[in-house]
């Protein structure tokens, strides 16, 4: 076999590949052999059919059957010993051969980038927060208000209240197409009515009516109404204060706590702050070592990597309802970089996802269901799933590596702080 190599790009090779005519002659006449142990023809018994009468009914067949053995034996054989590493099927040419003669064929083939990665010199943050138990009491009463039940009242309505409401609106006499509702719910306060209505119905008690002039913002999302002023008569039928459950037994059962015991509602909350704490520590962590690694390093990236990757930003911006965003190339370029750094360097590392260390990122996705034990079981039985939690496990042992290779500086923060949340806020 006579291999020669020529490169169109850096990234893309053509491979020219010769196979001798007896290598081609031997397989073939093998074949044959074969072939004429079980060929079934007419005039001959079973395994006694000639060789030039198999050849004569066969041989074209056969020929191609040798053809396309001998061109995934040889190919592979090729990549191995000119250590090319393919990123995708090659595009195969057969440029001659025949009985007798050489299989000369080409296959054209793009090739991951031969690069050693850098990892810059730089500095990360490590935010840590301990969890306190005003941040445990402010997550339950969170959940308290998500409870809570309205009661209906006799009096005036205010801020926190949910109103029950008759409204029509128009513009210069008109009908706003749209503008008007009957048994129409909303919390005073809640944002979902604009200003000037919640500031009409504040104050009203049930059977009440009020008649109130708005003037729509200018980026209004109804473009036709935006900076319009229109006219609302206004109903009120009911009034309701919201009441919160109480920190009992009762409680607690409603959330899942099977001993119904407060302590261990608290328990398992402050649980699940300090478990969301480690992982928005470790997902900002880790977005800091991947700019590292982006900055530091710039390797050819293969058009088919690339072209799958907008097909990805694509698929995921249809299944979201939303247009490509207009950085998508530039998003691309970033991933794709990102995935060849990683996975360089977990080669040249030599780094692999132990099982163990799979099994705990399908713990730590299954914690977060309501059965974890049904979550594990079916990401153990689905090929797919479970890779994916191998590149998990893998993608926190690359992170591990770089981190030992940079400047790791500890920030303590509170709670409220490591979220994104104002101190204090509930």
């Amino acid at each position: 076999m006579q291999i020669s190599i020529t490169a169109e790009t850096p990234l893309e090779k053509r491979i020219t590949i010769t196979v001798p005519a007896g290598s081609v002659e031997e397989e073939v006449t093998q074949r044959l052999r074969q072939k004429a142990r079980s060929a079934r023809l007419p005039g001959f018994r079973p395994g006694r059919v000639p060789l030039a009468v198999v050849e004569r009914h066969f041989g074209s067949d056969i020929l191609m059957e040798v053809f396309d053995h001998l061109i995934n034996e040889t190919y592979f054989h090729a990549l191995q010993e000119q250590s090319l590493r393919p990123v995708g099927r090659p595009e195969i040419q057969v440029d001659s051969g025949g009985r007798g003669q050489d299989l000369i064929y080409t296959a054209v083939i793009e090739v991951y980038p031969d690069f050693a990665p850098q990892v810059p010199a730089g500095t990360v943050t490590r935010q840590s927060a301990e969890v306190a138990e005003s941040d445990v009491d402010a997550t339950i009463e969170i959940m308290r208000q998500q409870r809570r039940q309205f009661v209906s009242v006799d009096r005036a309505a205010q801020a926190g209240d949910r109103v029950l409401l008759d409204f029509s609106g128009s513009m210069e006499g008109t009908p706003l197409p749209g503008g008007s509702a009957q048994d129409y719910p909303a919390i005073l306060g809640g944002g979902r009515l604009l200003p000037e209505l919640e500031g009409a119905l504040t104050g009203l008690k049930a059977g009440e009516e009020k008649d109130v002039e708005i003037t729509f913002p200018e980026d209004y999302h109804q473009q036709e109404l935006a900076g319009k002023t229109a006219q609302f008569h206004l109903l009120i039928k009911d009034v309701a204060e919201p009441q919160l459950p109480e920190m009992d037994a009762a409680f607690a059962l409603s959330l899942g706590i099977e001993d119904g015991e407060v302590e261990t509602l608290r328990r398992e909350v402050r649980e699940n702050l300090e478990r969301e704490a480690r992982r928005i520590s470790e997902m900002r962590l880790k977005t800091q070592v991947l700019e590292l690694l982006v900055q530091g390093n710039q390797p050819d990236l293969p058009k088919q990597l690339l072209a799958q990757e907008m097909e990805r930003l694509q698929k995921e911006a249809s299944e979201a309802g939303t247009p490509v965003p207009d950085n998508a190339e530039e998003q691309g370029r970033r991933r794709v970089t990102l995935g060849l750094v990683m996975s360089e360097i977990a080669r040249r590392e030599q780094l692999r996802a132990e099982r163990q260390e799979v099994a705990k990122v399908i713990e730590e996705i299954a914690e977060q269901y309501e059965d974890p034990e049904e979550v594990m079981t079916w990401y153990r039985g689905n090929p797919d799933r479970l890779g994916e939690a191998e590149a998990i496990a893998l993608e926190a042992k690359v992170v591990a590596w770089v981190l030992e290779r940079v400047t790791v500086i500890d920030e303590p923060v509170s709670f409220n702080q490591l979220i994104g949340r104002e101190p204090g806020a509930p």
